[in-house]
């Protein structure tokens, strides 16, 4: 019995040991997991911020994907990010000293995607751009660029179509009708 009682506790403290190196292993996995996903500078690490840029065709980083105005004259910059589940940002556009911040919103369909819409801007200004994390206040990507082209929205114009009875087509009364003769050329017979 006594070796049965020890066999037991062994593997008992075997089981226990593996389940802390697990427990630890677990613990150090999720608290490298938020300082990554933290994405604030830390004392002696150098945080990398995402470089702004136009999107290509094949980008893997939040990129602007075009400009546009509305009829009001409020601009809008649709961006392309990298993921459905990327973080809810604003934009801030820096021209010459005065920020103007964009409130951004994701596109109903289309997860990827997000427009921001602000205060217009001159196109062929270099402006300094910053997106910045809604719920952390974190920088995301910052960049440098003029906007080469803004496409401007047109109103919808909704027409309406009234429908107006016509007069019905007056038949010619039968008679006695004498033939034309046709043109260019009349008709020739043997």
């Amino acid at each position: 019995m006594s070796s049965d009682y020890a066999t037991h506790r062994n593997r008992l403290i075997a089981g226990l040991a593996i389940l802390v190196v697990l427990l630890i292993m677990v613990i150090y996995w999720l608290s490298t997991l938020l300082q990554q996903g933290s994405g604030q500078a830390q004392v002696g690490h150098h945080s990398i911020i995402p470089e702004l840029a136009y999107c290509g065709s094949e980008q893997g980083t939040l990129c602007i994907v075009s400009f546009s105005q509305e009829v009001d004259g409020a601009m809008q910059v649709n961006f392309q990010t990298p993921r459905a589940l990327f973080p809810e940002f604003i934009l801030t556009i820096s021209n010459n000293g005065a920020e103007s911040t964009y409130e951004c919103e994701r596109v109903e369909n289309a997860p990827t995607s997000m427009i921001c819409t602000g205060a217009s801007q001159v196109p062929g200004q270099i402006l300094q751009f910053k997106v910045i994390s809604k719920h952390r206040g974190t920088l995301l990507a910052e960049g440098k660029f003029a906007i080469i082209g803004i496409a401007l929205m047109t109103p919808e114009i909704l027409s309406t179509v009234t429908l107006t009875e016509t007069p019905p087509a007056t038949t010619p009364t039968p008679g006695r009708t004498t033939p034309s003769p046709s043109y260019p050329n009349p008709p020739s017979y043997p």
